[in-house]
């Protein structure tokens, strides 16, 4: 029977079936049987039931754009017509080179070519088509917002390239790498999507790349290059800091599905400290959003992101000594080490605080508590992973609703196995499905939930991480 299982990688490493991928359906055995969408050449399915459910939930949106019997309208970059490339040429090179200077550029036009990329598994098959979608860079619509992260950190790193930015000068390999990977991670996105059911589902399969962390590691290798010239940036956008503040956001993003999932099925009781300094899934994204949205073309100053992120106030309470402080900086628990922190900071991560700088007030209310929080949502994500609707994407163990008729569908409830019946399974569903697409009953949802649970532990046993 099919697992929510460890296969949790993208559809286009190995010849799959997108609908099969979808719904944590094993993929069959006879690779023969998976065929290509015979307009688009560009999804694969194995079965007609296993299209015509992908056509009605994600493939009729795309498909002819991708056989390019249409082209998708913004879909392509028109510098004519780009925002930032308009910006760019009104502002003048000498200008952009300013760092002061707070118009950023367009990277599209050099760096990131707009069109999707798949394998052709030997078969001569098509590797790349247009994009079956707007580019935000024209419309200013973005698919998610980590594509709008990425777009806006391409254009930081090629506003302080222009700039000569002590940032980009200091290791210029690494910054070039930050740049590839940058593009690597949203030509990811972009493949996902045109895949993915949307929602949750979409969230969780972006959320597991591992490119945010090789950029953090990109990043802690040019800050400590910094470090040791004592570098300070006096200009009043600070292009590096709110660099290191997006890419923030992303490696919060891996944390996100997990937090989402265990605040659905219900947290256990938590301390005191944490209940009052957790950030919850809500006010995360909320933040999220709003720092987006105050950099739609141009840089701002520096201090209005950290006056967003602290919650809109600079002037807080320490959360450890209870000490009036004016807030100077944001602090994180990927890329820097807040104890070093001697100045008054906002620490922005699954624990959530303002801190004097003593060291002191630092461990009295974080300590483990971020790690300890980590493992309680990665642990309830994995061990309800088996209870995850096939409609939202979210788990509920406590009201499960299996399709007495298939089998191969899980819900959380009444609403969301009616919509989901009613938009498409009643045209798939049919008793004597084949056994790797049926799902378990509860003793088997549970047995799935403990397996991958089993199997994050050992990950994180050999990488080193201590996860009891």
């Amino acid at each position: 029977m099919s697992q929510e299982s460890s296969k949790i990688s993208s559809p286009e490493n190995a010849k799959h079936c997108a609908n099969c991928f979808n719904n944590s359906w094993d993929q069959p055995d006879d690779q023969s049987k998976i065929q290509q969408c015979g307009k688009c050449k560009f999804i694969n399915y194995c079965s007609k039931e296993c299209q015509k459910e992908h056509w009605v939930k994600v493939h009729k949106h795309h498909c002819r754009y991708l056989a390019q019997q249409r082209v998708m309208p913004h879909s392509r970059h028109d510098p004519a017509n780009c925002t930032g490339c308009k910006e760019q040429v009104e502002t003048g090179q000498v200008e952009m080179a300013n760092p002061d200077n707070p118009v950023l550029g367009c990277p599209l036009a050099i760096y990131c070519v707009p069109v999707v990329f798949k394998a052709d598994f030997g078969e001569g098959g098509k590797t790349h088509a247009p994009l079956p979608f707007s580019l935000g860079e024209m419309t200013g619509q973005f698919l998610t917002k980590a594509e709008h992260t990425v777009c806006l950190m391409m254009r930081l790193l090629g506003k302080m390239q222009m700039a000569k930015h002590s940032a980009w000068t200091i290791h210029a390999e690494a910054s070039g790498d930050m740049y590839k990977k940058l593009n690597a991670l949203r030509h990811f996105i972009w493949k996902t999507y045109i895949f993915s059911n949307p929602g949750h589902i979409l969230d969780i399969r972006i959320a597991k790349t591992s490119i945010p962390v090789q950029l953090s590691s990109l990043a802690t290798i040019i800050d400590k290059k910094l470090s040791g010239v004592q570098f300070s940036d006096q200009t009043v956008c600070r292009p590096w800091d709110t660099f290191k503040l997006l890419l923030i956001f992303l490696v919060e993003f891996s944390m996100e599905p997990p937090r989402k999932d265990a605040e659905c099925v219900g947290l256990p009781r938590l301390s005191k400290v944490v209940q009052e300094r957790r950030l919850s899934s809500v006010q995360f994204n909320k933040v999220w959003s709003e720092v987006l949205d105050t950099i739609p073309d141009k840089l701002v100053p520096y201090t209005t992101l950290v006056k967003i992120v602290s919650g809109g106030l600079l002037s807080q309470a320490c959360a450890g000594c209870s000490k009036d402080i004016t807030v100077a900086d944001l602090q994180y628990y990927v890329l820097s080490n807040p104890t070093e922190a001697r100045a008054p900071f906002y620490l922005f991560s699954l624990i959530s605080a303002s801190f004097c700088g003593n060291p002191k007030c630092y461990e009295k209310v974080n300590g483990e508590n971020a790690n300890k929080l980590m493992k309680i949502y990665t642990k309830i994500s994995d061990k309800s992973s088996g209870c995850r609707c096939d409609s939202c994407g979210l788990p509920n163990i406590s009201e499960v609703r299996r399709c007495s008729r298939c089998l191969t569908k899980v819900y959380c409830g009444v609403q969301c196995r009616d919509e989901d019946w009613v938009q498409v399974h009643q045209l798939v569903c049919k008793e004597g499905e084949v056994e790797r697409k049926r799902k378990g009953g509860q003793r088997e949802r549970k047995k799935v939930g403990k397996d991958q649970f089993e199997r994050t532990v050992d990950y994180m046993k050999e990488m080193g991480l201590d996860f009891d």
